[in-house]
């Protein structure tokens, strides 16, 4: 059995918050470590993680086997895993949902990882809740689309709605891990993402799709007060070089690490080397 498998078996359960304001609820994945973590280690702060358009909570197995002295914490977006979609489909109605979680754990401020669609929520998590935010990773994420809001989704979305709603859930899964990566990869690891993408509902494709679509979080950028890492995949065909520089520019101060040899999967292609960085900037602040 691969370590992907192994990774998948031993996932923690998902668990469902219902926000009481709003009514929505959010299923995420949390590990046990809070449990076998001594009260010395827990000045630690909890891992927050976010995925992609063609993710879940479970694309983030190999972080939470790996950071096993941190609480992790895998979010599932609106009408992804388990989560209800949300009356506003903008991203900050999104976020703002997310941070009512994070709220509601009451870990303190968290480190928050966000992977593309992830990312973008993350930047306006970090913006607007500066008190919940110690540390923001960016992975292979941009600023939003930035469509004028009333604009139709771009032909790409309404493509992935309709193979949604015609293809089987392997199928689906195998074409949009096709396009999201630019060389083959190991069997095992491709196998996951397929699994992890056949999961994808068309409500999260149409709630994400919006939400990255109209999003813009150029002024919010200026208003993160927390350490940042910008992390870039030296083979992603999904974020141009274009638009990764566009948000760089916005964070001058953020430590940009090009991950070496990996596309727009990072936190799995190279599992390793994602979560040796991942480590090295956790420990410099």
């Amino acid at each position: 059995m691969s370590s992907f498998q192994d990774a998948l078996r031993c996932l923690p359960p998902s668990k469902l918050f219902v926000n009481k304001k709003s009514g929505v609820a959010t299923s995420y994945r949390m590990s046990d470590a809070c449990l076998k973590i001594s009260s010395n280690e827990k000045s630690k702060p909890a891992l927050v993680f976010l995925h992609g358009f063609n993710g879940s909570s479970k694309s983030w197995s190999q972080q939470i086997s790996y950071f096993n002295e941190n609480v992790v914490i895998a979010i599932d977006a609106p009408g992804f895993g388990e989560s209800h979609v949300v009356g506003d489909s903008s991203m900050a109605a999104i976020a703002n949902e997310t941070a009512g979680l994070i709220r509601n754990l009451d870990f303190g401020p968290v480190i928050i990882i966000g992977h593309s669609m992830g990312g973008m929520q993350a930047q306006i998590i970090a913006s607007k809740y500066p008190d919940l935010c110690a540390g923001l990773v960016l992975s292979c994420t941009h600023k939003g689309h930035a469509h004028p809001f009333g604009t139709p989704l771009d032909d790409a979305v309404m493509e992935r709605i309709r193979q949604r709603e015609s293809m089987d859930d392997s199928t689906y899964g195998r074409v949009r891990i096709q396009k999201m990566l630019a060389r083959d990869i190991a069997p095992d690891i491709f196998s996951f993402l397929v699994s992890v993408a056949g999961d994808v509902r068309v409500e999260g494709i149409i709630s994400g799709g919006t939400a990255m679509h109209y999003l813009d979080t150029t002024s919010l950028l200026t208003n993160i007060t927390a350490p940042v890492m910008i992390l870039t995949g030296e083979m992603d065909i999904v974020v141009s070089p274009t638009a990764g520089a566009a948000l760089r520019a916005e964070l001058p101060n953020a430590r940009h690490t090009q991950l070496a040899g990996v596309g727009h999967a990072p936190y799995c292609e190279d599992a390793p080397q994602f979560n040796t960085v991942l480590s090295s900037f956790l420990e410099s602040i």
